[in-house]
């Protein structure tokens, strides 16, 4: 199992659907977790199960993904700067989506 964001335009969400990859299962439990738990993070954790997200819920997604990148970069490792470049295509992602007009937003 992964762990993606879907990005779907509304009022064509067919015509103009993004996906981005986030993480495995594996991924997810061994570098998002423990950075999650160390900064008490709320919204991240609810990926793994999967949420729905609507444009208010953006800021704040996007300050947990912040700050989790800022965690990721130190004490740099492998496994951590494969995660971070994730982050940013999260980040990225988000961002863009909080333009739309309309979007349908889910993560998991």
């Amino acid at each position: 199992m992964s762990i993606s964001i879907l990005v779907k335009r509304l009022p064509e969400p067919d015509a103009h659907a993004e996906l981005v990859p986030l993480a495995t299962e594996d991924a997810f439990r061994r570098y998002w977790v423990p950075g999650c738990d160390a900064l008490g993070l709320r919204w991240i954790p609810l990926f793994s199960t999967g949420v729905p997200l609507q444009k208010e819920d953006l800021g704040a997604v996007l300050t947990e993904l912040r700050a989790l990148r800022q965690w990721m970069s130190s004490p740099p490792d492998e496994g951590k700067a494969a995660v971070c470049s994730r982050l940013d295509a999260a980040l990225v992602s988000l961002e863009n989506a909080a333009t739309l007009p309309q979007a349908d937003i889910f993560i998991g």
